[in-house]
């Protein structure tokens, strides 16, 4: 597994804006050979099966009125290893989320 400096995603035409946005967090970002990937967290990746699954918390989240622009949701993406185009294509392409643009950070 190799680390990915976010530096490499400065001028990427779809990366830069979320590493521009997303700067109030370190997540690391790898490379374990099928391109980069935020590093998952084993322990949140057991809770997620242990809950059933991503949509169960998807559902969840919807209840509590926690959005795709939401810190927890994006978190949590993050945490399960999603890789940087599936994450850009989920929080920043507004055919997914139509709310994008009004995306900032908490910091």
């Amino acid at each position: 597994m190799e680390t990915i400096n976010r530096d490499t995603f400065k001028d990427h035409e779809l990366f830069a804006e979320i590493m521009k946005k997303e700067s109030h967090h370190n997540h690391e970002i790898v490379d374990e050979g099928h391109g980069a990937r935020w590093k998952e967290d084993p322990d949140v990746c057991k809770l997620v099966d242990d809950m059933g699954g991503l949509n169960n918390i998807v559902r969840l989240f919807f209840s509590l009125g926690i959005t795709k622009n939401s810190e927890e949701w994006r978190q949590l993406y993050r945490d399960i290893g999603y890789s940087l185009y599936g994450y850009w294509e989920i929080f920043y392409w507004d055919m997914n989320n139509k709310d994008a643009a009004d995306y900032r950070s908490d910091c």
